[in-house]
């Protein structure tokens, strides 16, 4: 969830207190999660789990702020944490995000190693990490990455996991390797239409019609439902399909549907002129 403006301007306003108060109470929302408290000091830490309680909620402050574009605030937030944790993974990822946002790659990817090395089994972290490197044209890497991501059975989005690396795989010319992290995605959770379609689509290329149509049916039943929408790509495969199947009506029908919705698109140009 955003950060409301009206919450940051009087947050940015606790931070120009004496540094002799030592409790703000801030009430920030990310992803469902409240923090209650901040706490700042003028002195060491004693408690630990007082330290690790501020890090997480300045972490999550940090995170609030690279959401809502504040760029400067949230890397201020995550430079606090990391005063009082400096070897704190969460801090030290998110403030590669941060600076992936900055376009400082190089200093991105510090981070986000560091991050890794004190922590090797921060799964999100690593998913980080290999968008970056995908980012940067790093495909190789990057599935090495998700491909150590994706053991981690525990992980809550290990469905997205499978996802990307089929989508890396499939930039990378790995057709096979990429339809089996599309169906193991799928496995772990179903109705994903953009990985039915890029299935269906893989099916289709490789000549396996059943399959494609079962899956573009799929496709098309969540674009009815108001899952997804259609493109002018995910229409000139319908339409092929159509064609293999000899079905006209079908084939008619969607290509009214390509020439109404998108008919200046490449792909209405190419199936009008193979009709």
């Amino acid at each position: 969830m955003k950060v409301k403006q009206e919450l940051i301007a009087k947050l940015r306003k606790m931070e120009n207190v004496k540094r002799t108060i030592k409790t703000v109470v801030l009430a920030v929302v990310l992803g469902g999660v409240l923090v209650g408290c901040v706490t700042t000091v003028t002195g060491p830490y004693t408690d630990k789990a007082s330290e690790d309680k501020a890090v997480q909620q300045y972490v999550q402050l940090g995170l609030a702020y690279y959401q809502q574009g504040d760029l400067d605030s949230a890397q201020q937030k995550l430079r606090r944490a990391l005063e009082i944790k400096p070897n704190n993974a969460e801090a030290l990822a998110a403030l590669g995000l941060v600076y992936q946002q900055q376009k400082e790659p190089q200093l991105a990817e510090k981070q986000f190693k560091s991050a890794l090395r004190s922590d090797s089994g921060f799964t999100r972290g690593r998913t980080y990490y290999a968008a970056y490197l995908y980012e940067e044209g790093r495909y190789k890497e990057a599935v090495e990455q998700l491909d150590r991501a994706s053991e981690d059975v525990s992980y809550e989005s290990r469905a997205q996991v499978f996802s990307n690396i089929g989508l890396i795989r499939l930039r990378m010319g790995d057709i096979e390797p990429a339809i089996k992290a599309y169906e193991k995605s799928l496995t772990l959770r179903h109705g994903q239409p953009n990985v039915v379609y890029a299935l269906a689509s893989l099916y289709f290329e490789k000549g396996q019609l059943s399959q494609a149509d079962k899956l573009y049916s799929s496709f098309w039943e969540s674009v009815r439902r108001g899952g997804a929408s259609h493109s002018p790509a995910s229409l000139a495969l319908g339409i092929k399909i159509a064609r293999e199947k000899k079905d006209l009506n079908e084939e008619a029908s969607l290509m009214l549907l390509l020439k109404n919705m998108f008919p200046n698109s490449a792909e209405y140009k190419t199936m009008k002129g193979s009709s």
